[in-house]
């Protein structure tokens, strides 16, 4: 997007969860000056999530990964020994405790979300999200592990406002355009395309 903008602030991080996107969104929003600025948000997964390491005076990324016969595992991969792991088997063992399921995380997700819409629209600053999924992506065919949607989830959906969201989710844009043979993530000319596409979808909402 870069080549379409004056100025472009990127505050994304890979591999990060959705309540990093909050926090680092809304801390640079309220600190700095956003006339004639637009917010793109690609949300990410929602088994991702973040806990303070008082030690380290950071933040630590938690993933929680499903696997194809229902068990959860952590993504640790760091010196078990270290306090930074504690942390996490701490972190993991907090999740694992009170057994979230899909729809504990999907209302969290839509939460985030909804936090978002309503500081972009109370703050005036024109907005688009996009997701990295279909999981994601409130408005399109759900991941076969999803479960159905609980009464929470319903009521929280229904507040989304479908019209600030692009048409479909990155993944999508996938079997059109290059990927990395490393993995299934677009690589460099697939995301210039994928942010073609975005840039096409954010002009016909705000028109400049």
């Amino acid at each position: 997007l870069e080549d379409k903008f004056d100025t472009v602030v990127n505050l994304a991080n890979g591999g990060k969860g959705n309540d990093r996107i909050v926090r680092t969104t809304l801390d640079y929003c309220n600190n700095n000056d956003m006339t004639d600025y637009v917010a793109i948000i690609q949300w990410s997964s929602p088994f991702r999530t973040e806990y303070w390491n008082p030690e380290d005076n950071e933040w630590i990324n938690v993933v929680v990964n499903n696997g194809i016969q229902g068990n959860w595992t952590l993504d640790i991969s760091s010196n078990p020994n270290t306090a930074r792991t504690q942390l996490q088997t701490l972190s993991y063992d907090n999740e694992m405790k009170w057994l979230n399921s899909f729809n504990d995380y999907n209302i969290a997700y839509y939460n985030n979300v909804l936090v978002l819409q309503n500081f972009f629209e109370d703050k005036q600053i024109p907005y688009m999200f996009t997701s990295m999924s279909n999981l994601e992506h409130p408005f399109m065919e759900r991941n076969i592990y999803d479960t159905l949607p609980s009464t929470p989830e319903i009521k929280l959906k229904k507040l989304i406002d479908k019209s600030k969201w692009a048409e479909v989710s990155l993944s999508e844009y996938a079997d059109n355009n290059p990927i990395s043979q490393e993995d299934q993530h677009p690589n460099l000319k697939g995301n210039k395309l994928i942010a073609q596409a975005l840039y096409k979808e954010l002009m016909e909402k705000y028109g400049r």
